[in-house]
């Protein structure tokens, strides 16, 4: 099977604006990310750059000269369906964006004008997108070549063993390439997402043990674990930072795109577990990926009904969602200590959780070889005594701190002082 992650259009981007300003910070910030981008000022010529090479990434202007940016995207769709779309948005309405992301047209937007590290952060996510299409994609066309070959009695062929055992394993195979793959998603659209979900699929491996779940209920625990916040990737960054940081700063019309994350998130895994079905237009064949869905649509719901999506009450909530709920809150924590716990116990137990689930987290977490703790912050928030978990780089690409440096006063004046004269990315990644 040939490596999925050596196609080369993984990283090519077709950058649509009339706005030769717009293209030129493009051509420009772009090559610096690692993407190769070609840059044109008009639907004819995107049109033909379409027909005449594959990209994996296509990020077009909304108000196009002479075209609706939207109506272009609805063209590439046609012509490259692999591609992840992106819109480039200026003065746009949140409802108009939320009509187009539901509508599946467009990846995500960003807004003009943009932060560089949010371009970074989404196109990066857009290429992780296009990626893991590809490796299903060869998945997909490895096990029907398999399945053809067993339907012939020439067996699993290449050493992966005969029978339903070679289909199984490259079935095996497929799932975590896939779940590899949204994590990674999720790690370059926001560091404490992708490490959370790796947290919280360790503590679920030890809840199963020590709930006594079955195989196939542990399983679908962790998974939903791993991929419980993808829906999230379809908001815009800067709203999902300010959640993450101080819900009460968000707007009502930004709690009902955040609100609406588990419903997408449950959509993408029953459309995962669509690609794995042998005729997903069967509609006896249940989906394998529905129990996982349905767990990541619930893990928001509330003990005493007042979470979302569907403001579920008790035993009502799915139990696997009430057992995933706790341990998302816990590994979303900077301090996970007894402390916590002790909250976790008094203050949220027969509210926000089922008390069954706190009390099955209480005896995993100390079974539980856990991911080390990692979590985004502003550079402003630098303190002596961290410990960075991505290097710090000033504008001209130079290190100017090592991932692992243990931070002292020294540093963090050093770092400041280079701020001031020449700002760097507000973000920064420590250890937690």
């Amino acid at each position: 099977m040939s490596d999925p992650y050596n196609d080369p259009s993984v990283n090519k981007v077709l950058a649509v604006d009339d706005d030769a300003l717009v293209l030129a910070a493009l051509k420009e910030q772009l090559p610096q990310m690692g993407f190769h981008v070609t840059t044109v000022d008009s639907d004819t010529l995107a049109r033909e750059h379409l027909k005449a090479e594959v990209f994996g990434i296509i990020l077009i202007e909304q108000n196009l000269a002479g075209t609706s940016g939207i109506d272009l995207l609805k063209e590439a769709q046609e012509a490259q369906p692999d591609a992840t779309r992106i819109l480039l948005a200026s003065g746009i309405s949140i409802e108009e964006v939320t009509e187009v992301l539901e509508s599946g047209l467009i990846f995500r937007y960003v807004s003009k004008p943009w932060m560089s590290n949010d371009l970074h952060a989404t196109l990066m996510n857009a290429a992780q997108c296009y990626r893991m299409k590809k490796e299903i994609e060869a998945l997909q066309n490895r096990n029907l070549q398999l399945n053809e070959q067993m339907a012939a009695g020439g067996g699993g062929g290449d050493g992966e063993g005969g029978g339903g055992g070679g289909g199984d394993g490259v079935s095996a195979l497929g799932e975590q390439i896939a779940f590899e793959a949204i994590n990674k998603m999720l790690y370059t659209y926001h560091p404490n997402l992708g490490n959370t979900a790796q947290r919280a699929k360790a503590i679920c491996k030890s809840i199963g043990e020590v709930m006594e779940l079955s195989p196939d209920e542990t399983k679908t625990l962790a998974l939903a674990a791993e991929a419980h916040d993808i829906g999230l990737m379809n908001t815009e960054i800067g709203v999902v930072r300010r959640w993450m940081r101080d819900p009460e700063k968000c707007t009502d019309e930004e709690w009902a795109i955040i609100k609406g994350h588990p419903d997408i998130g449950s959509e993408i895994m029953l459309h995962l577990g669509q690609l794995k079905m042998a005729d997903p237009e069967d509609e006896e064949e249940e989906n394998p990926y529905a129990s996982i869905a349905e767990v990541v649509k619930h893990h928001h719901e509330h003990w005493d009904g007042t979470g979302y999506p569907d403001k579920l009450k008790g035993e009502t909530i799915p139990r696997l969602a009430r057992l995933l709920a706790p341990v998302i809150y816990y590994c979303n924590q900077t301090a996970a200590d007894v402390q916590l716990i002790k909250y976790m116990e008094t203050e949220m137990a027969d509210h926000v959780f089922d008390p069954d689930a706190v009390r099955a987290l209480v005896k995993a977490v100390p079974l539980t070889r856990m991911p080390r703790g990692e979590r985004e912050i502003l550079l402003i928030e630098l303190k002596a005594g961290m410990e960075l978990a991505r290097p710090i780089f000033n504008t001209n690409g130079m290190k100017l701190l090592d991932a692992g440096k243990k931070l002292e006063d020294r540093h963090i004046n050093k770092v400041h002082s280079i701020n001031r004269m020449t700002p760097i990315s507000p973000l920064v990644l420590v250890y937690c």
